[in-house]
């Protein structure tokens, strides 16, 4: 976040960083390295506490703490300030809690939003919108996979451990449920789902107890379906994430760069669309022949979504995703409007990762999904 809240600085002048929290001496230090010459205009805190007394007009808040300190801080923050928050996902590790703080916000009439940003990588923004435009139709089946390297090492490992990560489905996954429901327009009834730990984090002292692995199927109120297929020993993928929309009278899909690729090639094809046959053309039930072979079906198109300044490479992982997040949020508090990634949306994405964990340990079965809003059910985008 810090890197792209500084090109974010540099480039539209519409944020400035003034403090930063830590308790961590090496975390600090990198950031402070980050900051190189500007560090001087940074104030620099172990507690946010101690921020909240000495820094009383913070207009913005981002909480990127390990998740199982989001509830804490969340209360905290809004009790004592009156900035406007964007936190990490996932909102809470616990069901209860994101509808608590979800319950405050609403009463306090609070700006807070949750950081998605898979959202905002190019080819997964131009699917989102493709989808929405109705051109393949309605959306039926969604597809997601992510195949990519493990987990890698944070502070106190607190990514290995479903105490304080909230499981991967809720820790990694809340991204790809938080899409579902985005593109597919609807909430979801019911979930099953298959996984273990079966390569990676076997070293751990005490044991880790995270899956690193999953096929996760997804049941939706109007009829559509999902699928999440999830593997974190697969870097050798060239690319980490593949998603396909069909609909009725097409296909999109969206493929994402491997992270720690730094090159926008722009030969390489991450969008897709293609197109059924008109019905006056090819009709299933009367034709004997497939439509590649009746000369009837349109050519898919192919091409390169790419970032619009080679900067935002250098400054995140997701193809300037985190950049066109956090400028999208501070226009939504600049301009008092609502947040495109609302608490709700959090709150769903969470129970989504928390059912599909749940029929994991139960054998696969299919387990219902309640996440009813405290405020509105309404989905966002």
């Amino acid at each position: 976040h810090l890197r792209n809240l500084l090109l974010l600085q540099k480039v539209k002048r519409c944020v400035k960083v003034v403090a930063m929290v830590d308790p961590c001496a090496e975390s600090m230090q990198t950031s402070l390295d980050i900051l190189g010459d500007m560090r001087g205009s940074v104030s620099q805190y172990q507690t946010y506490e101690d921020m909240y007394k000495t820094e009383p007009r913070l207009d913005i808040v981002i909480v990127a703490t390990p998740n199982h300190t989001h509830y804490d801080v969340l209360l905290d923050t809004l009790r004592d300030t009156r900035a406007a928050i964007l936190v990490e996902k996932p909102l809470c590790t616990k069901l209860e809690q994101c509808q608590e703080i979800e319950a405050i916000a609403h009463r306090e009439d609070r700006l807070i939003w949750v950081g998605m940003e898979y959202r905002y990588i190019p080819s997964v923004t131009r699917l989102i919108q493709e989808t929405a435009s109705g051109r393949i139709g309605v959306p039926k089946m969604l597809s997601i996979k992510e195949h990519r390297f493990p987990f890698l090492t944070k502070v106190g490992r607190w990514n290995r451990y479903n105490a304080m990560s909230g499981g991967t489905l809720v820790e990694k996954c809340c991204h790809f449920f938080d899409l579902m429901r985005l593109i597919l327009k609807s909430n979801p009834t019911r979930v099953m789902a298959s996984g273990g730990q079966d390569v990676c984090y076997k070293r751990c002292e005490p044991a880790s107890d995270i899956l690193d692995n999953a096929y996760v199927i997804v049941d939706f109120e109007n009829g559509s379906r999902a699928m999440l297929d999830l593997c974190m020993f697969a870097e050798a993928s060239y690319n980490q994430e593949e998603i396909s929309v069909v609909g009725n009278k097409g296909k999109a899909e969206a493929f994402g760069l491997s992270h720690g690729v730094k090159v926008d090639d722009k030969s390489r094809v991450n969008f897709r669309v293609g197109l059924r046959p008109e019905e006056e053309k090819w009709d299933p039930e009367t034709n004997k022949d497939p439509p590649a072979i009746c000369g009837v079906l349109p050519e898919v198109k192919q091409e390169h979504v790419g970032v619009h300044d080679v900067r935002l490479l250098e400054a995140g992982a997701h193809e300037g995703a985190t950049f066109y997040e956090l400028d999208h949020f501070v226009n939504a508090v600049k301009q008092q409007i609502a947040p495109e990634v609302t608490l709700s949306d959090g709150t769903w994405s969470v129970s989504m990762g928390i059912a599909a964990q749940e029929s994991i340990e139960q054998g696969g079965i299919p387990v219902p999904v309640f996440a009813k809003s405290s405020t509105s059910d309404c989905l966002a985008g």
